[in-house]
């Protein structure tokens, strides 16, 4: 009987389909001043065209001194009104650690006052590069702040270097090199992949189970050129895309860390504060992938 009960359990085991992996996206900055490539607006539309496509809504983080730019503000109007969240992402993008708490929260307020006008805008705050402050001081006195203000932490789950291919790429149209796309495209992919899987098997190991994942792009020329690829990608290895906000419901993004500087992925800090030893720092950075890049040629 024994026997037979364990080969029961053992095939209910095996017919438990396994649970997909969740990702939302989210795009940072809103800097809409380069026409290298593709025309600001025209970049908007083909980002918001492939989360239309998949039916998804992502959460836009907006630094606010690029709504001087009436491109900037048409951008973040037509995500409004299409039900993406809109976020605050500052008014100067300063990195907190080379600013005093007294500026960088009125540099925050600049940026809410700018923000409120806009219909989907919610209290949810993302620091400029991930930095949370470098002392204890720094950083608890931005948590009170975010807290007495209403805010949530936008947290990062997976973490990558988006921006540094895109220079790459952007740097080379301006050169007016010739570039093949085909093989930017795949590497773009390629490494948000590599990081996907990265940040999901860290949540495992770390949390002991995997997380609903917010990654990290930017609106720039790679998203809208390959951001369609990168979500038919989610979904052809299983994954599930998911809305922001429903992504920022995991209870995971009510989280703190401990660590001292403060910051990255919010899975990687949770990770440093359990003392796990196989962490680099910065977690992403251009470093990482410049040396394949060069291989390349890209």
């Amino acid at each position: 009987m024994l026997q037979l009960f364990l080969l029961a359990i053992f095939v209910v085991f095996l017919s438990t389909p396994a649970v997909a992996s969740q990702v939302s996206i989210t795009v940072d900055d809103f800097n809409l001043s380069s026409e290298i490539g593709m025309e600001p607006l025209k970049r908007n539309a083909a980002i918001l065209a492939a989360l239309k496509k998949h039916k998804i809504k992502a959460a836009g983080f907006v630094t606010t001194k690029y709504l001087n730019d009436s491109k900037a503000v048409e951008a973040v109007k037509e995500w409004s009104s299409s039900g993406h969240v809109i976020g605050n992402h500052t008014e100067n993008h300063w990195k907190y650690n080379d600013k005093t708490p007294a500026e960088f929260s009125a540099d925050i307020i600049a940026a809410e006052n700018k923000l409120k006008p806009f219909a989907t805008f919610k209290k949810i705050f993302r620091f400029p590069y991930l930095k949370e402050g470098e002392t204890l001081e720094k950083r608890d006195t931005l948590r009170s702040f975010l807290k007495n203000n209403g805010y949530s932490n936008g947290h990062v789950s997976i973490d990558a270097s988006d921006w540094y291919i895109n220079m790459r790429l952007v740097e080379k149209l301006k050169k007016g090199e010739s570039v093949n796309l085909e093989k930017y495209k795949n590497f773009y992919l390629k490494h948000i992949w590599d990081r996907s899987e990265y940040y999901s098997k860290l949540a495992r190991k770390t949390l002991n189970h995997d997380i609903k994942h917010t990654l990290l792009l930017h609106h720039n020329l790679t998203t809208a050129l390959f951001l369609d690829d990168l979500l038919k990608m989610y979904q052809e290895k299983g994954w599930k895309v998911i809305d922001a906000e429903n992504a920022f419901m995991d209870p995971t993004y009510s989280r703190s860390s401990d660590n001292i500087p403060a910051g990255e992925s919010i899975v990687w800090a949770l990770a440093k504060q359990m003392g796990d030893k196989s962490l680099r720092y910065p977690a992403e950075d251009s470093v990482y992938e410049k040396d394949e890049m060069d291989k390349l040629g890209l």
